[in-house]
């Protein structure tokens, strides 16, 4: 069947299925098997993202931050500035054009009717006009400049001007102070008497002869939430004015001067243009050497002048959005990203992406796979349990059928743990009835109703001796097994054979000594940590030994037994522990395995090393202990210890 599939540019109304908690538990556990703790691994998942088994991809902060970055280029290789006053140009060319229009048709109109001395003087007054407008500066700001003193005689060109002016000036005030939204709109001598007393208060408060709280109580509704200092206040005004100065620094020489005269000339609050100026004035000294930023456009498409500030707010909040995204890559926290203005300023992708990145550990959390601890998460028992299982799973799933022989048992007997196989009931066995065969064995001897039993139609469930075993998991933690994987390799045997005796043999016993030049006993889920490994120094086999001896000392009947997972010999030992000094590290190991050996705990020890001078030492504690030495791969070395402990859980009784 031919499969076919649609691609379409993303729009917002695509649905993106989550990530799951069960997908994202399959990474950690993954990740804390092979690479370290819950801490890298959540550190991992947020900064790098991560593929599901199922190729679902969730991007990371690096990949929201490339994303970020590759909006900003879009903007730069988009837009040219150079066309910013065109708009305007245009503008006041199609208002002087009205004002032209409308002289001549008043001149054509009066001239046939009106007295000569009349004529005369309506000739003079068009020709001054026409002057005026002839002698117009080309800039925009001097054009405006001008306009303002000249009287209309086209009312429709009055109209046009006024509204051009009130549209600049609101465009202006709105980049240095948005929330006068109410004022800004109609911009009454009220609204602008309000505009220019505020300004002057911010002043007096910038310069340290104003309060706050006072300027908050009586402007506060004008500026954004969780401003509570003068400081931020000076720093929101500062971000505003930067927008500004960035448009200035981003133009040539030529454009920026217009812009500035333009500016210059859109007030005629000689006040508010002051304050203005003594604001900027306090700017510059508060924030020395922090002004806009120069952005290189390179683009073709025209820009209007409210539309080319706007920009350069996206622009700075763009670079604003840069910082907090390294910073929640340096710190590893994303609970304070603004997933509504990635929005606004990459794209609804990245924004449902920012949502998902902030809500990934409460899903965790809720999931029940995650806690909090202080500060810091760790993993809840069920999430340890999780982990154990797919180790356990990883390593019989891996297990090649031909690696370890049959293990078949052809022995039966009676013991503790019921198998999935049946016998025909016999005088004295268990009754461990299997009900299904038992009915169909008297189906087939009596296929008619009503159906009879008897003694010979009963089938019971095989039972085999299950030991009661205590056993030390001996994990070298010595620099050479960091290489090849062989240290993560012991710790998810040891996770697995945890999760095996859990759930599978109840009443054993397990613990975990980690050595390199010291030894740590460990409960087994220490394991998902990694603040505790400390390679190096040496390789004490004696003290670890002894650690293991003295722990299973406690463990009274069944199995005692220890599994070292190693790939090297003892090249130190404890001297303060009875050894004789002059010994040396392996004579010192020897008589320690000599103890075991008298309290009847068996060593077996897994080597990931082939070397014969390694592999030598390994041989000769199996010969003084009656253990058994086995040499495997760090692939390899999980189905050795695994089956080779469920092997002898089961020993038949005759």
């Amino acid at each position: 069947m031919l499969n076919i599939y649609r691609y379409s540019r993303w729009d917002g109304t695509q649905q993106i299925d989550p990530f799951t908690p069960e997908e994202a538990m399959e990474f950690i556990a993954e990740h804390v098997l092979d690479e370290g703790d819950l801490r890298s691994a959540l550190r991992r998942m947020l900064q790098r993202g991560v593929t599901s088994p199922q190729g679902r991809r969730m991007e990371g902060l690096q990949d929201l931050l490339d994303r970020l970055r590759k909006a900003r280029e879009r903007h730069l290789q988009r837009y040219n500035l150079g066309s910013t006053l065109s708009d305007i140009k245009e503008r006041l060319e199609n208002i002087l054009q009205t004002e032209r229009v409308a002289i001549q048709d008043k001149l054509g109109a009066d001239q046939s009717s009106a007295p000569p001395e009349l004529r005369k003087m309506l000739e003079n007054l068009a020709s001054k006009r026409l002057r005026q407008l002839d002698q117009l500066p080309e800039d925009p700001g001097g054009q405006i400049q001008q306009l303002r003193e000249y009287d209309f005689l086209s009312p429709d060109a009055r109209q046009q001007f006024e509204e051009l002016l009130k549209e600049l000036q609101q465009q202006i005030l709105q980049q240095y102070f948005k929330g006068f939204q109410q004022g800004l709109q109609s911009l009454t001598p009220e609204a602008l008497k309000d505009i220019r007393d505020m300004v002057r208060d911010l002043n007096r408060v910038l310069e340290g002869r104003g309060d706050f709280d006072e300027f908050k109580r009586k402007w506060g509704q004008h500026f954004p939430p969780g401003i509570n200092s003068a400081e931020e206040l000076a720093q929101y005004i500062q971000q505003q004015m930067a927008a500004m100065e960035s448009l200035l620094n981003s133009m040539s020489p030529e454009q920026r001067r217009e812009l500035e005269q333009l500016m210059e000339s859109i007030f005629q609050d000689a006040e508010l243009q002051a304050e203005l100026g003594r604001l900027a004035a306090n700017m510059q000294r508060l924030f020395p050497g922090e002004g806009g930023e120069e952005f290189p456009f390179a683009g073709d498409e025209p820009l209007t002048l409210q539309e080319a500030m706007r920009l350069m707010g996206d622009m700075h909040g763009l670079d604003a959005m840069e910082q907090e995204l390294l910073q929640a890559l340096k710190t590893n926290d994303v609970s304070e990203l603004d997933a509504d203005e990635i929005g606004r300023l990459v794209g609804a992708e990245a924004q449902a992406l920012a949502e998902q990145l902030r809500d990934l550990t409460r899903m965790l959390e809720q999931a029940g796979l995650i806690q909090r601890k202080g500060k810091d998460w760790e993993l809840t028992p069920r999430a340890l349990r999780k982990i154990g299982e797919k180790a356990l799973q990883d390593i019989f799933g891996n297990v090649d059928s031909g690696l370890l022989g049959n293990h078949d048992l052809l022995l039966r007997g009676f013991g503790s743990e019921r198998l999935d196989e049946t016998k025909r009931y016999t005088f004295g066995d268990p009754f461990a009835l299997d009900a299904n065969r038992t009915l169909m064995n008297a189906l087939y001897r009596q296929p008619e109703k009503p159906l009879r039993l008897t003694t010979d139609d009963f089938e019971i469930y095989r039972t085999t001796a299950v030991t009661r075993c205590s056993t030390v998991i001996m994990l070298d933690m010595s620099y050479s097994m960091m290489m090849g994987g062989r240290f993560q390799a012991g710790r998810r045997v040891a996770l697995a054979l945890d999760t095996l005796i859990r759930t599978k043999f109840p009443r054993d016993w397990l613990r975990v000594v980690a050595f390199s030049y010291f030894v740590l006993t460990l409960e087994p889920q220490m394991l998902l940590d990694s603040y505790w490994v400390e390679y190096g120094g040496g390789t004490n086999f004696q003290e670890a030994l002894r650690q293991a001896r003295l722990q299973l000392q406690r463990q009274k009947g069944g199995t005692r037994q220890i599994v070292m997972i190693t790939d090297g010999e003892p090249n130190t030992y404890s001297y303060w522990s009875g050894g004789d000094g002059g010994r040396g590290a392996m004579a010192e190991t020897l008589r320690e395995v000599a103890r075991c050996t008298r309290e009847g705990i068996v060593i077996n020890t897994f080597m990931m090393a082939q070397e014969p001078t390694l592999t030598h030492f390994v041989r000769l504690m199996a010969k003084v202990n009656h253990g058994r030495a086995f040499f495997a791969s760090p692939r390899e070395i999980g189905a050795y210890v695994l089956l080779d402990y469920v092997s002898n859980k089961r020993r038949a009784v005759r």
